[in-house]
Formats: C-alpha cells, structure tokens, sequence
C-alpha cells in the first residue's frame, strides 16, 4: 500500500516581461513601439511598415506551442538536421572497416573525449571516475540495490523521501557538484547467469527424478525474466583560484572524501548499499548499450572478458529524425516536455520504471541540477515577483496565473525554512533488437512507454533531431548538457 503524502508545486522557469514572453521580448517590444514614435515624425507610412513588421516578428516568436517552443525553434531543428544528413554527421563508422586507421571502435559523437580514471579512496580502495574532457568534469558511478516501497509502512516510504531531499539539499551545499542522475536500466535476462548458478548444484549422482525437475526448472524460469539496474552518477567540476580545471588525482581526492556520507545518505533514503562501478563494470555496460546482442556473449563466459574503453563504442550507427540504429539495437529517446501538472505520490513512476510487455530495453534517467542555498533564496523571489507582475497584469487572474502565484509563495517558504532549489529532468530510451519487423516492434515499444509515462503525469517529447546525443545522455556515464556542447549541427541543436 503506497504512502498518501503527496508531492508538487513543480514550475518551470518563468521567463517574466510582459504576458511573460520573456524579458528580451519586452525590450525588443518597447524598441519596435521607440522606433515608430521616432519615423512617424517623418514618415506615417514607414512608421506603420516599422510596427507592422516588428511587432509580427515578436508575435511569431511569443507564441509557443504545448512543447514550449515556437517558429523558429521548430525551424531551425528541422534545418539543422537536414544540414547533418548532408553532411554525414548523422553516420559513424569503426573497427577495421572504418575510414581511420586503429581498427578500434572509439564512442561516437558527445561521447568521444570521455575517458576513464582510476583512483583510490580513503581507506585505499580502487574506484573509476568517468573524465568529460570538454568540460573539465569529472562523474562517479554508484551501484544501488533499493529495496523497494511495497512492503514498507506509510511513516518508512514517507522517511525514504525526505532522506532523497536531504541527500540533494547536503550536494546543493557542497563545492563542484554539478549534476545528480540516476538511471534505472531494465533488461530481459538471458537466463545464462540463472542456468548456472543451477548447474553448479546439481550432483552426479542424483536421482533421477531430481535432475529431471532441475531441467525443467531451468528451463521454464531461466527466460522470460528481467533484470534491473540501478546506478546513481554524481558529477562535479572543481577548479583552482585561477578558475583552471584541477588534475585528476586532486579531483578524485576531494570526490573520495564525500564517498562515506554519500554512502550512508544513499542507504537512508532505501538505496540500499552503494558501491561504486569498477572501470570494467562502466565499460560492459556500455559495450552492450551500443551493442544489446554482446550481453548474452558477455554473461556466457565464465570469466567475464575484458573490454578496453577504446572499443566498446558501436561498429556503426545511424542516426535518423526519430530513432537511432547503432550494431544490434533500434532506440528512440524521449525527452521530459513538463513534469506532471497535479501532486503525486511516491509510487507514480512505478509502471515507468517496471518492465514494460513490448520493450526489450529500457532505461528512464531523471537528471537533477541542485541550486545553492544562496542562489535559491534568490530565485524563489524572482520567480514570485514574476508571478505577482503576471497576475497584475491581468484585468481577470486565470486560474493558471493564481496557481503560478501559490506555488511561488510556498517555495519561497519552503526556502526560507532551507530547502534547495532543484532543476529536473529526464530521458526514456527504449531498445529493441535488430531484424524482422523492426520498425513495428520499436513502434509497439514506443506506445508502451508513452503510456507508462501518460499513467506518470509526465509529458515526453522524441529527441527529434538529436536521437544519438539523447542516447548518450541517457547513459549512467554524467554527462551535463547543460555544459557538454560537442563541435557540428547536432552540438548546435544540443545547445
């Protein structure tokens, strides 16, 4: 039985001006009406030409569709992939087949200056930290085992909750933190690990009975399953005085000194025992992302093999307008549009998370911005000075606008009392395999997932554009893209 405790008071960012379209507008409004006042001193004709046009350019780029973007925001995506399909920019080729000598199979795209490192710990154990080269960051991979909400009491799943926000409020007052993801990864099971586990059990000399229903055991409960998991990513940027980017051993230093409580506060909010990924763990992982047909290879061996980072980027991918083709898999990547217009409770994104009857692959990363105390004692009061100047403006406040206006006072309270400020978003990849009906089985996966993400309130939007770089975003790897911008169009889009 979930908890009844509730959860909202989501809001985007208010752009403010007038009618809020955004203070650029305004200015531009007031320029175009300064522009007119001055021409028609000489000219009433071109003082009209001068309104007509100006204040149909801001009209254009004022009215926003459900997906909050306008005109010229659908235009230019549209352009820029077409520009990246001429270009090739939306091909890529590795291994020995490809146009560059090395016969490695590099990451494409976003993912190709990221790197690993090692590093040690304060009580000398070996860890990884994932390096962006473009941004000076620096991601480390947690392992989680959540025990779940469903056998827990109503006063326990409400502790889980508020343990989460204390974890973020403690990150949004440490130094370097930029980024906290967390990816739910979910995966038909091969039944290879399950087969033998068992095998291990069975006996020579066993009766026959026994080692009949052993067989059929393994083979009616080996296939069929789903295998969950879940990684927490931190990412951090430290610099010096100077406002340089600090070496890998001073970074992974200060990250190694937060391990311990981060640990602990995982635990505390039902994350169960945090562990963090091993530079041959991240680099599996990866390899069977690009490439879902190497999991079962992988798990076949009795010890598992070793990858270099340098090749478990894809062979080939494609990416087309809505979808991406990369060695065995299909994908198609969603981007978070809104978040849910009403409250929720603790369990809304339960069937989201769970695995889906059409889906091969799925993975669902919410990605989280933490504002500083300072910053968000700021930001709660603009933003309700913003929404009070949107209600006066307003001979009759809509219910929009009064909602706008409660949600921002009580933000402003929960700041006062210390809460932080947290940006969010999230990114749904699905994944099916290569083959016959492909494209009806991507298609069959697709409805299923935006209707987990219907019954969660939340309103997803394709990558359109950009489905390579929405699949490596959504990998456990930290990516900011806030601050990753990659050279060529599909960066352009990014950004």
């Amino acid at each position: 039985m979930a908890s009844n405790t509730t959860y909202g008071d989501w809001m985007r960012p208010m752009p403010g001006g007038i009618r809020n379209i955004g203070i650029p507008l305004t200015i531009a409004g007031m320029g175009v009406l300064t522009c007119t006042l001055l021409v028609s001193m000489a000219s009433v004709v071109a003082a009209i030409a001068i309104l007509v046009v100006g204040m149909g350019v801001i009209l254009v780029l004022a009215i926003r569709d459900r997906e909050h973007r306008n005109m010229v925001d659908r235009t230019v995506e549209k352009r820029t992939w077409m520009a990246a399909q001429r270009s090739g920019a939306n091909l890529y080729r590795s291994g020995l087949l490809a146009p560059i000598d090395g016969g490695k199979a590099m990451l494409p795209g976003i993912l190709s200056r990221v790197g690993l490192t090692s590093a040690l710990d304060g009580l000398g154990g070996e860890f990884c930290l994932v390096r962006h080269a473009h941004t000076g960051e620096y991601s480390l991979l947690l392992s989680c085992q959540p025990q779940g909400a469903s056998l827990a009491d109503d006063d326990v799943e409400d502790s889980y909750v508020a343990s989460w926000a204390g974890l973020m409020e403690s990150l949004a007052s440490e130094t370097g933190v930029t980024q906290l993801a967390v990816t739910v990864d979910t995966a038909p099971d091969s039944g290879v690990r399950f087969r033998r586990t068992l095998s291990k059990r069975i006996v020579r000399d066993a009766p026959e009975l026994a080692a009949r229903a052993m067989a059929q055991i393994m083979d009616q409960y080996a296939a069929g399953g789903a295998s969950n998991d879940v990684t927490l990513t931190l990412t951090f940027r430290y610099t010096d005085r100077d406002g340089k980017y600090l070496e890998a051993g001073e970074a992974a230093r200060r990250i190694s000194l937060l391990l311990p409580s981060i640990r602990e506060q995982i635990a505390q909010a039902g994350g169960g025992a945090a562990r963090a990924l091993g530079m041959e763990e991240i680099t599996r992982m990866v390899r069977v992302a690009y490439d879902p047909a190497a999991q079962e290879t992988i798990e076949e061996s009795d010890e598992p093999p070793y990858i270099a980072w340098e090749d478990c980027g894809p062979v080939s991918h494609e990416a087309g307008w809505s979808h991406y083709a990369h060695d065995s898999g299909l994908s198609r990547t969603w981007e978070m549009v809104d978040p849910p217009k009403s409250n929720v409770t603790a369990d809304t994104l339960t069937r989201l998370l769970s695995p889906l009857a059409d889906c091969g692959r799925k993975r669902v990363t919410v990605l989280y911005r933490m504002l500083p105390p300072d910053k968000t004692m700021f930001m709660a009061e603009q933003n309700r000075q913003k929404a009070a100047n949107q209600v006066s403006q307003e001979k009759r406040a809509t219910v929009r606008s009064m909602s706008q206006i409660g949600k921002a006072n009580r933000q402003a309270v929960a700041t006062n009392q210390g809460a932080v400020m947290v940006f969010f978003g999230m990114l749904v990849t699905v994944t099916v395999s290569r083959g016959e009906q492909e494209s009806q089985r991507l298609e069959a996966a697709s409805r299923a997932v935006e209707q987990a993400a219907g019954g969660a309130k939340i309103d997803l939007r394709p990558c359109y554009g950009a489905q390579d770089t929405g699949f490596a975003a959504s990998l456990p790897l930290g990516l900011n893209v806030r601050s990753y911008t990659p050279a060529g169009p599909l960066g352009r889009l990014l950004s």
